[in-house]
């Protein structure tokens, strides 16, 4: 079946997360993804996690469907490969920093020398631009610096919290993806390229929902919630019998319908929880809180979950990683794909959440070895004769 981006090639120098989750994305869809790391590889092949054996497997959750392959850009032979590279390409996507992509040559001034229509993804911690542009910077410190870290935890510690995955990072990937793709249809309308601008820290403050219309407007510094939400109530996560279960009431109707399974029916005529505006009201939540806990408390999670779900009010379990592994939801959706690694065995990794009927993406290989696309670029590819791919070897070029 074709994908959506057959025919698109793109050079991938990125590392870490979010520059390879964009180009990730990007091969997932159909797109010829070509990872380009230094002779011997790059220190992310040493990165957590590790199977029993020691060895990473790092790359798996961000290089799968790619090519590898090495080059040495500080070597003249390299800087003229990688010129044909991009005259060859679509897109590039690297993640060096404003400083150091201009001294490798591989910013957007100078790679739109090369081909004029080209589309560079430039992933950094701040932009390209701003006071901060220098500086580098990583997933956490995106969560700290947009004021996300300050408003979640919960409000008895007083305490920043970082949420327990790299979602900014990822979530940037997938900004960087949209972006590419944007400028993919630019220039099919125009015939010209350009620069997707990808910031860490921008991607965590696009998280930050009213904050600043609070602080603003209404003079509301957003409070640290725990598992509430400031949004709606009641709204949070209560202890059953045998776990936990998260339960989310917006509408009047599920308010409503709250109040009867629970057996407290005089409730929704109360004056003191009317609108949604009442019920999110501080000494509300505290109600709602000892209210629902005691309930819940003498319920099991599937009691609850089973009950609350047939009256049509959100409610799921609070799952363990390994009860999500197995959640049948998940599985159903193919959000958990299963490939063979002949040095480490089975390797679950996470499934595609675009779910296109016609050209839907596909999980087609594992990430790829240290230049394991080496002969098969530089030859079908560049035209490169077998003698010369053994000399470039033999030099360190690739």
């Amino acid at each position: 079946m074709d994908k959506v981006l057959d025919g698109i090639r793109v050079i991938d120098f990125s590392q870490f997360k979010a520059g390879p989750t964009c180009a990730q994305i990007l091969a997932d869809m159909g797109a010829e993804v070509i990872r380009v790391e230094r002779p011997g590889g790059n220190f992310d092949r040493d990165l957590p996690p590790y199977a029993p054996g020691g060895k990473s497997f790092y790359l798996s959750f961000t290089c799968r469907n790619k090519k590898g392959i090495t080059l040495d850009l500080g070597k003249q032979k390299g800087k003229e490969i990688f010129r044909k590279l991009v005259k060859r390409s679509d897109v590039v996507v690297e993640s060096f920093g404003p400083v150091v992509n201009t001294k490798l040559g591989v910013d957007y001034q100078s790679l739109k020398q090369i081909k004029h229509d080209i589309i560079v993804v430039a992933v950094s911690a701040f932009g390209q631009d701003g006071p901060y542009a220098k500086r580098l910077g990583f997933d956490s410190i995106a969560q700290a610096m947009s004021g996300l870290m300050w408003v979640t935890g919960f409000p008895e510690e007083n305490k920043p919290v970082r949420l327990g995955v790299s979602f900014t990072d990822i979530a940037t990937g997938v900004y960087g993806a949209l972006g590419t793709l944007l400028a993919l249809r630019y220039r099919d309308k125009t015939g010209k390229g350009q620069l997707v601008d990808m910031s860490l820290l921008d991607t965590a403050v696009s998280f930050t929902e009213s904050i600043w219309g609070e602080f603003k407007i209404a003079k509301q510094i957003r409070p640290q919630v725990g598992n509430a939400n400031v949004l709606a109530a009641p709204y949070d996560a209560f202890k059953a019998k045998d776990g936990w279960v998260c339960i989310g009431t917006a509408t009047p109707r599920q308010w409503e319908s709250l109040c009867r399974i629970t057996g407290k029916e005089d409730l929704s005529d109360d004056h003191r929880f009317q609108t949604i505006k009442d019920r999110c009201q501080p000494e509300s939540i505290r109600f709602f809180t000892e209210w629902l806990s005691e309930w819940v408390g003498n319920k099991t999670v599937n009691e609850v979950v089973e009950q609350f779900n047939k009256e049509g009010i959100p409610c799921g379990p609070v799952n363990t990683v390994p009860q999500a592994f197995l959640d049948p939801q998940i599985r159903a959706r193919e959000m958990i794909v299963e490939l063979d690694n002949p040095e480490i065995g089975t390797i679950p990794l996470v499934g595609i959440p675009v779910k296109l009927s016609e050209t839907p993406g596909e999980i087609r290989t594992l990430a790829p070895a240290i230049g394991e696309h080496n002969e098969e670029t530089y030859s079908n590819l560049l035209g490169l004769t077998a003698e010369q791919i053994i000399s470039l070897k033999a030099e360190g070029v690739i």
